[in-house]
């Protein structure tokens, strides 16, 4: 709607309503991919025409629960929407121990371990092997075409635009 540009303020006034339309055909939605991901794997493809999730959610089943992977893999479609907007989680240090939890979160270890125990890649860290070795068909190594989020006071306006 913006022409793969983030969303602004101005855009969102101008295409409010018809995202909200569209939120509104979406009908319920979980409160996290988590929700969803689990009721995919509880009752099976049958349970809802599509769910949509994480890569990295994925990739942690083929890890760590590889007979629960087995059961779906061939039932699994990977799709890299273009753009892709990454899931993005702050964390503000607030204190001593804010900034100690800060760093270790930002290290090289964590983030290799995130990455190969879990799939979760990062701006500064996408691995140092191939995600051929999850075995999970359709994933790439690289995801090169990532858009912006739209920036606080779009994302505000978006809030209120879907009340």
């Amino acid at each position: 709607m913006n022409g793969g540009a983030p969303a602004t303020t101005e855009s969102v006034t101008r295409d409010g309503p018809r995202v909200k339309a569209i939120f509104e055909k979406s009908g319920w939605m979980e409160t996290s991919s988590e929700d969803s991901f689990s009721q995919f794997l509880t009752l099976g493809v049958g349970s809802k025409p599509m769910t949509v999730g994480y890569e990295s959610q994925i990739l942690d089943l083929a890890v760590n629960k590889s007979d629960a992977f087995k059961q779906v893999k061939d039932d699994i479609v990977i799709a890299y929407p273009t753009p892709t907007v990454w899931s993005t989680h702050t964390l503000m240090a607030l204190d001593e121990k804010g900034e100690r939890l800060l760093d270790l979160l930002t290290s090289s270890d964590v983030q290799r371990l995130a990455w190969r125990r879990h799939g979760f890649r990062s701006v500064d860290y996408t691995g140092d092997d191939s995600i051929a070795r999850f075995g999970v068909n359709g994933v790439v190594d690289q995801v090169t075409d990532v858009a912006e989020l739209p920036g606080n006071q779009a994302m505000q306006a978006l809030i209120t635009a879907l009340k």
